[in-house]
């Protein structure tokens, strides 16, 4: 274990769904070092839901002029230079890398992918822990590794997203204004990238049986996105059971709180996803050429070496499921068929059926503890 840093800085300047996946560690070095001083450098629009997290001092935006609370910077790197004991990179970019040597006065932890000596030299030169790429484990175990690497002790990796009194208000107030009472269940149809989608009939139908079969009313969800509401809003007219429409009006931080409210969720390999598992309520995700075992919903009350049991198919783990088609070529890990980005068939042919089964599985559990 490395001697007590008074600052520490973790760069993950990815997307939405890496930087929820990262929390493990900001948990893991809150309690190693609880009177450390922990930044996050992240995207703008990927982080914002941190300046919420009791244990983060500060958010840093990669791609803006201003910090987490607002003041005035010059650019990033000079805003993080040499102001941090201990700064560690989450993936394996030259970026977050370069962040990594700029921001660290003693402690460099960097990744490196290990496939190519000349490229990856430097990393391992100038890193106090280099850690070249741990292939094939889970994303979030990342967090594992790099505090195995700072030798602490590592018995639980818990993803973790706050939300406050001004979050919880803000729900209450918009699940009123829309008669939404009693049990509910949330479907969030929409992902980053077309290849992620599923049929939207499929959606509506499968929102119509749940309806139906466990009495809770529907909740569906997408981003502030023009065409994400656009299309939402033509989705609650596919439905029997017209479910109530948030069409991108809730932060991460207020989404959390909403799910973590409901009673079921269904959606897509997408940051929502991640978002929900955080929560810890039973939740259904349909997966297509992503490689699960690395992206799945990260499951909280697991053990921390768990990997998704089959290479492709129905996967379980705790309170979640992923339904991924049991096809030779899944998971290819491409951007749909031949990289044309649109949905391939492993998307199109789930079917409503599969995931009402896996609904029943979840719900007649959830019942038989309420019993």
């Amino acid at each position: 274990m490395i001697p007590l840093p008074k600052t520490i800085l973790i760069a993950n300047i990815r997307l939405i769904g890496d930087v929820i996946l990262t929390t493990p560690l900001i948990g893991l070095l809150h309690e190693a070092y609880p009177d450390v001083a922990i930044d996050l450098l992240v995207n703008r629009g990927t982080g914002e839901f941190l300046e919420k997290d009791p244990r983060v001092r500060a958010v840093i935006y990669s791609n803006s002029n201003e910090s987490g609370a607002g003041r005035a910077k010059s650019g990033y790197l000079g805003n993080i230079f040499r102001r941090y004991d201990l700064a560690i990179n989450m993936n394996a970019s030259d970026r977050g890398n370069i962040a990594v040597l700029v921001a660290s006065r003693r402690w460099r932890v960097g990744i490196y992918y290990g496939d190519q000596f000349w490229k990856d030299i430097w990393k391992r030169l100038f890193f106090s822990h280099p850690i070249p790429y741990p292939f094939p484990i889970h994303y979030a175990r990342l967090c594992q590794v790099v505090a195995q690497k700072l030798g602490l002790t590592v018995t639980r990796l818990e993803a973790k997203v706050y939300w406050d009194t001004h979050d919880e208000a803000t729900v209450n107030s918009l699940l009123s204004g829309l008669k939404v009472k009693g049990n509910y269940f949330v479907i969030h149809p929409f992902a980053r990238w077309r290849y992620k989608y599923w049929q939207m009939e499929k959606f509506a139908a499968a929102s119509d049986a749940i309806a139906e079969s466990y009495g809770m009313q529907p909740v569906w969800t997408s981003s502030p996105a023009v065409e994400e509401r656009q299309a939402l809003a033509a989705a609650g007219d596919l439905c029997r059971i017209r479910p109530a429409l948030i069409p991108g009006e809730l932060n991460l931080n207020q989404m959390a709180c909403l799910l973590s409210r409901s009673a079921l969720y269904i959606g897509l390999d997408t940051a929502v996803s991640h978002l929900a598992a955080t929560t810890g309520i039973p939740m259904v995700a349909l997966y297509g050429p992503t490689i699960a075992d690395w992206w799945s919903p990260w499951n909280n009350t697991g053990p921390v070496a768990q990997q998704c049991p089959l290479p492709r198919g129905k996967q379980r783990t705790g309170s979640i499921i992923v339904i991924q088609k049991d096809m030779p070529c899944v998971p290819c890990g491409r951007a749909g068929c031949n990289g044309n980005g649109v949905e391939p068939p492993c998307m199109l042919d789930i079917e409503v059926p599969e995931v009402l089964y896996a609904v029943a599985e979840l719900m007649g559990e959830r019942d038989d503890k309420r019993a």
